[in-house]
């Protein structure tokens, strides 16, 4: 039997593809989709909560001139280059020492504080990473310690920070 005269066989010729076409763009599947939604939804969550802490930062609340950061343990404020916020009396124990400026070993903010332990100190410092945002600030962290330092270019907006210490 031949195959060019069989009646039962189909020919199908399948053209070369051309080598100078686009790639195939192939619609997202349901899982990207659901992700970028996902996504969409924490970037308008953390922008409203930008939105939020930068209306109560008080203007008027900054801290002494030539100075970048301030504490005013009795009011239980905290001054940056935006003004200022409230904040707890254990936050503010915290960062009573990076207020005289310089780099600080972790163990003086843990004392200061009256954290646990180290690990409690950096929990506690990167859920205060937005709130210190919205007043320019940020707690820069290094081998020689922690000090406080003003937020960089493009993280002066808090919807686009990654909370934390960097």
């Amino acid at each position: 039997m031949n195959i060019d005269e069989s009646s039962n066989l189909i020919r199908v010729v399948i053209p070369p593809v051309d080598p100078n076409a686009p790639p195939v763009k192939r619609p997202p599947s349901s899982r990207t989709i659901a992700r970028l939604r996902e996504k969409a939804e924490v970037a308008a969550r953390d922008a409203a909560a930008a939105r939020s802490l930068r209306a109560r930062v008080q203007s008027r609340l900054r801290p002494p001139a030539g100075r970048l950061f301030a504490v005013d343990a009795a009011a239980l404020v905290i001054q940056g280059p935006a003004g200022g916020l409230g904040s707890s009396e254990r936050i503010v124990r915290t960062l009573a020492p990076l207020a005289a400026g310089g780099r600080h070993p972790a163990a003086a903010l843990v004392a200061a504080g009256g954290w646990q332990d180290e690990a409690a100190l950096r929990e506690a410092l990167s859920g205060l990473g937005p709130k210190l945002a919205a007043l320019g600030l940020r707690i820069c962290r290094r081998k020689a310690g922690l000090r406080m330092a003003k937020v960089k270019g493009d993280r002066a907006c808090p919807a686009r920070q990654a909370p934390g210490i960097s």
